[in-house]
């Protein structure tokens, strides 16, 4: 089960912003929305030696708000 504060852009759009400037969600459009992430890729990135995240590309989160 996905986590119950994860949200679509759509839904985004249906919630108030924590911001005093902006009444409505701004979701993908603002800086502060995350994109869930899903994983990590299974081997590490042989140029940076680190591991590559793989996010959602349809749940995300208010970054002001967490999770």
């Amino acid at each position: 089960m996905i986590n119950p504060h994860y949200i679509t852009p759509e839904e985004a759009k249906e919630k108030y912003c924590p911001q005093p400037v902006f009444t409505n969600c701004l979701g993908p459009k603002c800086m502060a929305w995350c994109w869930v992430l899903i994983k990590y890729e299974d081997e590490k990135d042989p140029e940076t030696n680190s591991w590559n995240p793989i996010f959602s590309t349809t749940h995300g989160y208010c970054g002001m708000v967490g999770q």
